[in-house]
C-alpha cells in the first residue's frame, strides 16, 4: 500500500479538504446519532480527519505502522492499533465506527466485506452507527485513466503518476514515483488493489453481518457514504 511513500502521504493530498469533511461528518453524526461521545476510525491514515473531530473521544486504526506513528504525533489523546480491518479484536466498543476515503476497497472481495462488518459491528455499542465511505463501483471506475499528483515546493519536487487498470472485478493501480530532494532523485513504485463493489453487493454484505445500511450518493467527498446500525 503507502509503505513507501507513508512520509509523503500528507503533502502529495493537501489538496483534500480535511476539515470541510470532518464538518460534514459531524453533521452525519449529529443527524444519525446525536448523543455520540465515541468514535473508531477505520484505516485511520495518517490522522488528518481526526484532527478535526475533537470534540469526540476518537481512537485510530491503521494496517500501516508509519501511518499510525504520524497520526499519534498529530492527535496524542487517542489510542491506535496496529491491525487489519478484516480481522480486529480491540477489546472495545464505540458509539460510531468510521471508514473513510474508500479504504474499504482494500478487502478486495464480498466476503472479506462481510468478514470486515462483523467485525466493525462487534465493536459497536447499542444504537451506534457504522459510515463506510466506498470505493468506486465497477460502472464508475473507468480503466485506461492517466492520474497525476505533483508537490512543489522550494526542497523537494514529487511527482506521482499512474494508469487505472482492472482486473476481473479488482481495479489495480501502480503509482510510480519520482522523488526530488537535496540528496537526488529517487524513484519507486507502489502497487496498489481495490475491489470493486456495486452498492447492491455493499448493502448486502452489511446485511448478512447483522447490519441495515442506507445509501447517501454525495457523502463525505462526492464517493457517496453508507450509514449502518444492527438490526
Amino acid at each position: 500500500m503507502f509503505q513507501k511513500s507513508s512520509k509523503y502521504y500528507d503533502m502529495i493530498y493537501s489538496f483534500k479538504d480535511y476539515k470541510h469533511e470532518a464538518e460534514i461528518i459531524k453533521n452525519t453524526i449529529q443527524k444519525h446519532k446525536p448523543d455520540c461521545r465515541t468514535i473508531l476510525d477505520v484505516a485511520c491514515g495518517t490522522g488528518e480527519h481526526v484532527k478535526y473531530l475533537k470534540d469526540y473521544d476518537i481512537d485510530g486504526l491503521d494496517i500501516n505502522n508509519e501511518f499510525i506513528d504520524i497520526a499519534k504525533e498529530k492527535n496524542c489523546g487517542g489510542n491506535y492499533f496496529f491491525c487489519d480491518m478484516t480481522d480486529f479484536h480491540i477489546g472495545k466498543k464505540y458509539d460510531v465506527l468510521m471508514c473513510l476515503f474508500s479504504s474499504i476497497g482494500y478487502v478486495l472481495t464480498v466476503e472479506n466485506l462481510v468478514k470486515t462488518f462483523v467485525c466493525f459491528m462487534e465493536h459497536l455499542n447499542d444504537g451506534g452507527i457504522i459510515m463506510v465511505e466506498p470505493w468506486f463501483t465497477p460502472d464508475t471506475w473507468n480503466a485506461g485513466k492517466i492520474h497525476m499528483a505533483t508537490v512543489e515546493r522550494e526542497d523537494l519536487k514529487i511527482c506521482r503518476m499512474n494508469i487505472s487498470e482492472t482486473y476481473d472485478r479488482i481495479s489495480v493501480f501502480t503509482l510510480h514515483y519520482l522523488i526530488g530532494s537535496k540528496d537526488g532523485i529517487e524513484y519507486f513504485t507502489e502497487r496498489h488493489e481495490a475491489g470493486l463493489f456495486t452498492v447492491e453487493e455493499m448493502k448486502q454484505a452489511f446485511s448478512e453481518a447483522g447490519l441495515k445500511a442506507e445509501y447517501e450518493e454525495q457523502g463525505v467527498s462526492g464517493r457517496g457514504l453508507y450509514i449502518a446500525r444492527i438490526f
